[in-house]
């Protein structure tokens, strides 16, 4: 059994390495987002699966992860998750969902979570994204715009204007 700190040293290495790759361009306009919340204030964060509402993106091309305990989730729940159970020990997504995730192209991704751990790190920096966009605190670096407010509705606004921001000047 590999211990808990070897593990987070790998996954750290792991989103350093991703941070330094080429990430795609804001200006290859795909049409695709990605949203990756964590399950912790589940409800709460779950606001924030209306996304592509606002970006008038269609609900096939707008995908979510939620990182947490499959336990405290709802069975019946649309979206990929990574429970942190299915990380490797040097970092590799177990599920075939996560790892699907991970592989897109997304145009943005939204990424907020109640309480950042190496899970919520690792998925961050490895998906593929033109923008990504996180709440504080990101210790890091892997997004492009970091919102600071703990409220869900401010942080959706402010996320929402940055978009808005990108996509014109692109």
């Amino acid at each position: 059994m590999i211990s808990g700190k070897l593990k987070s040293y790998f996954c750290s290495k792991k989103i350093h390495r991703a941070l330094t790759a080429k990430r795609i361009s804001f200006g290859e306009y795909s049409g695709k987002a990605g949203l990756i919340i964590d399950a912790e204030n589940f409800d709460e964060n779950w606001k924030l699966a209306e996304f592509y509402k606002l970006l008038q993106l269609k609900k096939e091309n707008f995908s979510i992860a939620v990182c947490g305990s499959r336990e405290s989730l709802p069975e019946d729940l649309d979206a990929a998750i990574l429970d942190p159970k299915e990380i490797s020990a040097m970092g590799e997504f177990k599920s075939e969902g996560i790892r699907s995730f991970a592989e897109n192209k997304f145009d943005f991704i939204i990424c907020h979570f109640s309480k950042n751990t190496s899970a919520t790190a690792l998925l961050s920096a490895v998906a593929i994204a033109g923008v990504k966009i996180g709440n504080t605190p990101d210790e890091y670096g892997i997004y492009d715009v970091e919102i600071d407010s703990g409220d869900i509705e401010v942080f959706q606004q402010e996320a929402l204007k940055y978009l808005k921001i990108l996509k014109k000047n692109n």
